[in-house]
């Protein structure tokens, strides 16, 4: 058989669709050959008929692969192999590339060898998987593209079309998280955003879960949506995670044990001391010789001090709890200071000091704020001021900073002679449970939570405490204050508890009073009390007796201590408004939203805190007695 001649071979090159060219192996790698369909593609628009006339780099040079040519945008394939014996290159096979546009106006970029060979290394290097999820027009989804560290994470080990299944991958998530994944795909292909989830894949038998985060964005295609995202270990991160959460909770179960804790030795403490209160208030009452005064008198300052300490220790469990609440109520300014002037006389005349009160007429007003506390903030600062101050004054002064119609500003200072304060101690003031030295606590005792208490409260209300002092000249403390001014008909409501308390009131003789108290020194101290106001008593010692004693017989008043045995005292009030309207009054050494729900404090009709104070409670009584008898 006849071989084709060299010159039939050269005519079928010629007319081939396919593109042929041939260029010298040297720089600038010139055009020795081209067939026809190359010189209308591509040699006719060169100026400079070479490798580099193309801007095609040396260094993208790609034997026996597949090599594509940009030329001012448009591609050209071709296969390139080196010719030796001829010192040529020939480029053969070559065809135009079809550009697909995945937006108007935009077209594919292809990527040199040299180009694809560093965004190969780059998805190698990166520390996170990568891949590219498509649902197509079918609605099938799988994976058409994972990177060699997907297949490392999940530990994937099968080939062709089954690891590309979406249901193979969710095979080898948590089962737990299965449902979770799934969810936040289709909401991602439902609302074309962004798609996030932090999930765990099970990689090894009886190991542990190894905790990813996926990320990718859609971009919507013909009539595809394809997601390109990434993987990436988070571990390390989720259990740090896990153990800070652990953390949080251990300290918040701790925080509970210790404000349980302070609560019950508040509550431990409060009931030796209501015992001791009520029998000097039963030895004053009942007259005593008179070489024993000194001592009485003794007996109650102590009992006022402890008194002072628990009440502080209650107070920094508030709020450090967060559990004090600010109640606004009318009330006049003028009589608040100086009913906490009067309150702290016989404290100023102990300590030799002399205590004084200066503010103007334009303070006799009223305004809506919280009177409790704006009095316990100014004895505070006061008694400290008594306290480190001898032979000398304390001023309070209070002026107006402010006024509109609607509101007041009022400034307050409480100013004192005493021994001062370093400047480089000053901030300790305001430290919890720490004296300025240990001198100072050695010398004028006290917890060390008055002035930290001050500033929370103070915060409370809007506010920030300030000082000035000078070592042995003497401490000044200041605040401002802004109070809204009540309307015509709080005004007109207004009734002021100080009024009452100041009254001498007559309680009825002979009222049957039902008393549930598990303490024996408590009970005695409250029945003493009671007797002496020519009441009759029966005592039950839980909550269970009182409802039932309560169903058998008629009484004019229940006095209810909350934490009993059996059933506490919130819920026998309960039983007992079920069947009857008698006033009760609780009884507790905690505060009565601390011991009872919101629900059960609906049938308490009073509340008395222990240790308890004779006059408050038989203002209690009068109040709820006299309406209900008569």
């Amino acid at each position: 058989m006849r071989l084709p001649s060299m010159n039939t071979f050269k005519a079928v090159v010629e007319q081939s669709t396919d593109i042929v060219f041939i260029v010298d192996n040297k720089a600038p790698y010139k055009v020795v050959y081209g067939n026809k369909i190359f010189y209308e593609q591509i040699g006719d628009k060169l100026a400079d008929k070479s490798l580099a006339g193309m801007q095609v780099d040396e260094g993208a040079f790609s034997f026996h692969e597949e090599f594509i040519i940009n030329l001012d945008n448009e591609y050209f394939s071709f296969f390139m192999e080196e010719l030796k014996e001829d010192h040529v290159f020939l480029f053969h096979r070559g065809t135009k590339v079809k550009i697909t546009s995945t937006a108007q106006g935009a077209e594919t970029r292809q990527f040199s060898n040299g180009e694809m060979q560093f965004f190969k290394l780059l998805n190698e290097k990166v520390p996170s998987a990568n891949f590219q999820l498509v649902l197509d027009g079918d609605g099938k989804m799988c994976f058409s593209y994972l990177s060699d560290r997907v297949k490392k994470m999940f530990k994937l080990e099968a080939d062709g079309e089954e690891i590309t299944s979406l249901d193979y991958l969710l095979s080898k998530v948590h089962p737990m998280d299965v449902g979770k994944v799934l969810k936040s795909i289709v909401h991602s292909a439902r609302v074309k955003g962004h798609w996030e989830c932090v999930f765990r894949i099970s990689v090894r038998e009886n190991a542990e879960p190894l905790w990813v985060l996926g990320r990718a964005i859609p971009e919507h295609e013909s009539d595809n949506l394809y997601w390109y995202g990434s993987i990436v270990d988070v571990s390390v991160l989720k259990r740090r995670e896990m153990e800070l959460e652990k953390a949080k909770l251990d300290a918040e179960a701790s925080g509970k044990v210790k404000s349980d804790f302070i609560s019950t030795i508040i509550h431990e403490i409060r009931t030796p001391l209501n015992a001791i209160s009520g029998s000097v208030f039963s030895l004053y009452e009942e007259g005593y010789a008179a070489g024993q005064k000194p001592l009485l008198n003794n007996i109650s300052f102590a009992t006022d001090s402890l008194i002072i300490m628990v009440n502080d220790l209650l107070d920094f469990q508030k709020t450090e709890a967060g559990k004090i609440q600010l109640e606004y109520k009318p009330f006049n300014l003028r009589e608040l200071l100086e009913q906490v002037i009067g309150g702290l006389k016989y404290q100023a005349h102990e300590s030799k000091n002399s205590l004084n009160l200066i503010a103007s007429g334009h303070l006799d007003l009223r305004v809506v704020g919280d009177r409790l506390r704006l009095a316990q903030v100014l004895n505070n600062l006061i008694s400290n001021g008594l306290k480190f101050t001898n032979q000398g004054r304390v001023d309070v002064t209070a002026t107006i900073a402010a006024e509109t119609d609607m509101d007041v500003r009022v400034y307050f200072e409480v100013k004192d002679t005493g021994i001062g304060i370093a400047r480089e101690n000053l901030q300790k003031v305001f430290n919890e449970f720490e004296q300025v030295t240990q001198s100072f606590d050695v010398k004028y005792g006290g917890t060390g939570l008055g002035m930290p208490i001050t500033k929370k409260l103070l915060q409370l209300m809007g506010s920030e405490i300030q000082v000035e002092s000078e070592e042995g000249k003497g401490s000044t403390f200041f605040f401002e204050l802004s109070f809204m001014k009540p309307v015509a008909s709080e005004v007109g409501a207004l009734v002021y508890p100080e009024t009452l308390k100041s009254q001498v009131h007559n309680l009825p003789v002979g009222l049957k009073v039902l008393l549930a108290e598990d303490n024996d020194v408590n009970a005695i101290v409250v029945l003493k009390i009671i007797k002496r106001w020519g009441m009759v008593c029966e005592r039950v010692c839980d909550g269970q007796e009182a409802v039932e004693l309560a169903k058998r017989n008629d009484y004019d008043l229940v006095l209810m201590d909350v934490q009993m045995p059996i059933l506490d005292g919130c819920q026998a009030a309960k039983r007992i408004k079920e069947h009857s309207s008698v006033p009760i009054i609780a009884l507790t050494a905690a505060s009565k939203s601390e011991c009872c729900s919101k629900h059960d404090m609906a049938f308490l009709d009073a509340f008395v805190s222990k240790p308890i104070n004779a006059a408050d409670l038989k203002d209690r009584i009068y109040n709820l007695i006299v309406p209900h008898i008569s």
